[in-house]
């Protein structure tokens, strides 16, 4: 049932969502692609989506959500291959092309209801590096220095804006249509849209590409351990703590994956 609390929720929801989002594009787009897409691929969309779900209604809740996300964070990488490949042909078709492999694909896995999360995180870890191999092998990504020529600002706002609204439809999805569509929506590629754009609308479709392997790296990493330790953390230390010790662990992975991993894979 929808109250009048939980309406409030929901823009709280969406307030914090779009500021989170505003602000780590922007300190993405401060840098080169490597440290953009590394920021970007950081569990943003994620950690709000889960968390407000375990705020409206519980952590446990939030924590079977958890069950498909690595399944949908798969769907979420695919779709920066498909990115990757059709960009050259133009932005909007790749990026309408893109939406289009993740809204079907995420139809497939809400009807086959893929409820084992063992499986699902193996099936990530397999379309992980399948897609690392892509982009490093076959696209030949390399990083990008920004020349900070662009103004990236303008289109920060409608587009933190957009964020903040998928990260409320998740919300709103998990308390009326269940756990499952709730848990895709968490990977729903929110950040990886507005890193995408933004960078190509400030300095063009070779930085954009370029911020795709960073994106993909931090994410297999951060995300997937950010995930995994919810799971638990929700169940065993509640909503607070359960966020906190989860952004520690994902906090130590991302500091790793940053000082010892990327500088070998970018």
């Amino acid at each position: 049932m929808i109250t009048k609390i939980f309406l409030l929720q929901l823009v709280l929801t969406f307030l914090i969502g779009s500021c989170w989002i505003y602000f780590t594009v922007l300190a993405g787009l401060r840098f080169g692609s490597k440290t953009g897409g590394f920021i970007g691929g950081l569990p943003s969309t994620a950690l709000l989506s889960f968390f407000f779900i375990g705020f409206t209604q519980s952590p446990e809740i939030a924590s079977t959500a958890t069950t498909v996300f690595p399944l949908a964070m798969a769907i979420s990488i695919l779709f920066l291959i498909v990115y990757v490949s059709i960009v050259p042909a133009g932005f909007l078709k790749a990026i309408l092309t893109s939406l289009g492999f993740w809204f079907f694909s995420s139809g497939i896995v809400l009807f086959l209801k893929c409820d084992n999360f063992l499986l699902n995180l193996a099936i990530y870890v397999v379309v992980i590096l399948f897609a690392y191999l892509v982009l490093e092998k076959y696209f030949l990504i390399k990083s990008v220095v920004s020349d900070n020529t662009g103004n990236p600002e303008k289109h920060l706002v409608v587009r933190s804006a957009f964020g903040g609204f998928v990260v409320t439809l998740t919300v709103l999805f998990a308390k009326t249509g269940g756990h499952l569509i709730g848990g895709i929506m968490a990977a729903f590629p929110a950040m990886f849209i507005s890193m995408l754009t933004i960078s190509y609308k400030a300095q063009g479709i070779e930085f954009s590409r370029a911020m795709t392997k960073p994106l993909l790296v931090t994410g297999m990493i951060t995300v997937a351990v950010y995930a995994i330790a919810l799971r638990y953390m929700y169940v065993y230390t509640g909503l607070y703590f359960g966020t906190f010790f989860s952004l520690c662990f994902s906090g130590v992975s991302a500091y790793l994956t940053y000082r010892f991993i990327l500088p070998g894979l970018i």
